[in-house]
């Protein structure tokens, strides 16, 4: 990504530019901002936002806003979240560049018909953790709605970041979480046969989007599975009539005082005798003693009360909901900068792995309280370094999308201490060689594979200059950096720590010309979203495995 510098000019054939881009149609427009159809210097369509530099001149906070804001959207990196290309000021005029997203739009596939429960659902989910990853970066997008959602390819995108920057617009989270909301239940109200569907838009048009602390809340709830009953609890909640509980108490104190007066009143005046009430909010009734009784006629007219009921058996406490193990795993799968998988051990619920950063560390801890129920769990994480969180967020729908596979893509380490678990770190030393086993899923793919060190390069294993050969037969394996059998080969060297391992598998090349074999990896990070983003509609959608290793002297 670059912030552009320049002049805005005009081609001898009145063709409108603006600096390197060449202006096309006019798409879109929000007050004094335009959003253009453009072309980059490559040819390559971009979606560019401008507005006149003035606007943002009126006072110096507007300005620095601007910057920052566009600076902080330039960092986000998710798939589901189009790239920054550039952004910056030309000759009195704002704008910010992003990938152009073709496909039509949720609004389009809404009125169409088209959506079915789980298309509504992974729709949202891509949605609801692009705007938790923008709010985590401290970008607000400000104009959420089913008319700015793409789909592309097989997925659904989020356009229009970048467009706060350029108007300047005050908008908070809680406003995209209005607006989220509003989107969940436009999506989700045709479906509400489903018992958690229901709930889940009972709750929305009740509290709105103050029922959820923010984005990635909103998400769990939407990818809760549909088909669990309601507890019964909650399923008659409106029509149960409820007693508060100093009324309950204040009903027994009368009975129990009434008991007394009658037991002790002439028995020329029989009484009525009534049972006592007793609230359902108590255990169990605490009866009190006989009162002395001053019989002033034969026992015979005496009226005897009803004995008191008996005792209700204490109901034996209902031991906590665990869930299925693989319900917690699904709910970790929202944290891109992890690696984690999940076991039950012993009666116990135990989570292993490596987070990219502190963030990342402390999101799966919480994520662990929150959907481990009943269990009594543990933890034991690797920490990495948070630069790694770009490159697995960047492919985060691409590894879901072959964790759902039966035959997935595979990459394993042919060495002796090889890990057997995704999210694990196998430890390699100086010296030791770097072996790749590698299996296709069940279908031909091209794998590109990538090294990210701790240094911030990454290294391209496979294209490389000695072997171009990226293509794999569906379910076919082969093998990488072994030096018998000729070709590249790597051994590990400093600079040592948690380094990642990263396959891609797509239908056909990712890039038209092999990358360098080295290059910084925030410049590969950028061209492989671009790649990933603009894959044809019709193309089977992209898989990937990652994973950390540990390396040292």
């Amino acid at each position: 990504m670059q912030r552009g510098k320049g002049t805005a000019t005009v081609t001898a054939d009145a063709e409108p530019r603006l600096g390197r881009f060449r202006l096309r149609e006019l798409i879109g427009r929000d007050g004094d901002a335009r959003l253009h159809r453009a072309l980059d210097a490559n040819g390559r369509a971009v979606a560019l936002w401008t507005i006149p530099l003035a606007r943002l001149c009126d006072d110096a906070a507007s300005l620095e806003r601007f910057r920052r804001t566009a600076a902080a959207t330039a960092q986000l990196s998710h798939p589901a979240i189009p790239a920054v290309l550039a952004s910056g000021e030309h000759a009195g005029t704002a704008f910010v560049a992003t990938v152009m997203i073709e496909g039509p739009t949720l609004a389009e596939r809404i009125a169409d018909g088209t959506l079915t429960l789980d298309d509504s659902r992974e729709t949202l989910g891509r949605v609801l953790s692009a705007l938790d990853a923008a709010h985590r970066a401290g970008v607000v997008h400000g104009a959420l709605g089913a008319d700015i959602v793409r789909h592309s390819g097989a997925a659904a995108m989020v356009t229009g970041f970048g467009r706060t920057a350029l108007t300047g617009e005050r908008a908070s989270r809680s406003d995209d979480l209005v607006a989220a909301g509003r989107l969940v239940e436009q999506l989700l109200s045709g479906h509400d046969d489903q018992p958690a569907v229901a709930s889940l838009l009972e709750r929305l048009r009740e509290r709105g989007a103050a029922a959820f602390p923010d984005a990635a809340a909103l998400r769990g709830a939407v990818a809760a599975p549909t088909g669990t009953p309601l507890p019964a609890s909650a399923a008659t909640a409106k029509h149960a009539r409820r007693w508060p509980l100093w009324l309950g108490g204040l009903l027994l104190a009368v009975g129990l005082a009434t008991g007394a007066i009658l037991m002790s009143r002439p028995a020329t005046v029989p009484p009525s005798p009534k049972p006592s009430p007793q609230s359902s909010n108590l255990s169990s009734p605490v009866p009190s003693p006989p009162p002395a009784v001053t019989r002033t006629a034969p026992a015979a007219d005496i009226v005897p009360l009803p004995p008191p009921d008996p005792a209700p058996v204490p109901e034996a406490p209902i031991a906590p909901r665990r869930p299925p193990v693989a319900a917690v795993a699904q709910a970790l799968r929202s944290i891109p900068c992890a690696l984690v998988t999940v076991e039950e051990t012993g009666g116990r619920l135990l989570v292993t792995g490596t987070a990219a950063g502190e963030r990342a560390e402390a999101a799966v801890r919480e994520a662990v309280e929150a959907a481990a129920g009943g269990w009594e769990h543990g933890i034991d994480l690797a920490a990495a370094d948070a630069q790694f969180c770009a490159p697995l967020t960047g492919v985060a729908a691409a590894l879901d999308a072959n964790r759902g596979l039966a035959e997935p893509l595979t990459t394993t380490l042919a060495t002796a201490e090889v890990a057997t678990t995704e999210g694990s770190e196998p430890q390699l030393h100086a010296g030791a060689p770097l072996i790749l086993e590698m299996r296709a899923p069940a279908q031909p793919v091209r794998i590109q594979v990538d090294y990210f060190t701790i240094d911030g390069t990454v290294i391209h294993l496979l294209p490389n200059p000695s072997d171009s050969g990226t293509a794999l037969a569906a379910g076919a394996a082969r093998r990488l950096g072994d030096r018998a059998e000729g070709g590249r080969y790597w051994t590990i060297g400093p600079p040592y720590g948690s380094e990642l391992l990263l396959t891609i598998a797509t239908a056909e090349p990712l890039f038209p010309t092999p990358r360098p074999e080295q290059e910084p990896a925030a410049d590969y990070l950028a061209a492989l979203l671009e790649a990933l983003a603009i894959l044809p509609d019709d193309a089977p959608a992209p898989l990937a495995v990652a994973r950390f290793i540990t390396t040292g002297p």
